[in-house]
């Protein structure tokens, strides 16, 4: 069964800053626990487009795997997609696309769907989803608010804003 999840956040910084964090994978293992080493295996760039292949080792509890995914980032509209190359995924893809709002934030559309080949594994995620991609979007939220100074209004009427 492939789990799903959609969250529409707000960052107190701005598009450009969070495209760049979202973007620079080389350096997830510093703020993401989940990740114990990530290397890049390829890279491409034509214009605004960037493409790379990367390897990691993911962590979580007592179990360690290394899955290869392909990252396709573009500058001009500030979009990051992740598919799966090889791993212990039967499906895995993640976006980011993220637009400005009138004060400076950005608004972010995050989604995410995976399904483990172990079974025993997907069900031991799925039953954590939750609380994991909540621990993975602050570790994002908490990274931006150490690189670049917040901007914008404290409170937005109809998104989340990330914790800082």
């Amino acid at each position: 069964m492939i789990t799903q999840h959609s969250d529409r956040l707000r960052a107190r910084h701005s598009p450009a800053q969070i495209f760049e964090l979202v973007s620079d994978v080389e350096r997830y293992p510093e703020f993401i626990p989940y990740l114990a080493t990530l290397r890049i295996l390829y890279h491409e760039q034509s214009g605004a487009m960037r493409t790379f292949v990367a390897e990691a080792i993911a962590r979580y509890k007592f179990v360690r795997e290394k899955f290869v995914s392909r990252v396709t980032t573009n500058a001009d509209d500030f979009s990051v997609s992740v598919e799966l190359v090889e791993g212990p995924f039967h499906v895995l893809k993640n976006t980011w696309q993220l637009s400005p709002l009138s004060d400076g934030t950005t608004r972010i559309n995050f989604d995410l769907a995976f399904q483990f080949n172990n079974v025993v594994l997907d069900v031991l995620f799925r039953a954590n989803k939750q609380r994991a991609v909540n621990e993975l979007i602050d570790r994002f939220g908490k990274e931006a608010a150490r690189r670049y100074p917040l901007v914008g209004e404290n409170e937005w009427p109809d998104l989340r804003t990330l914790k800082t």
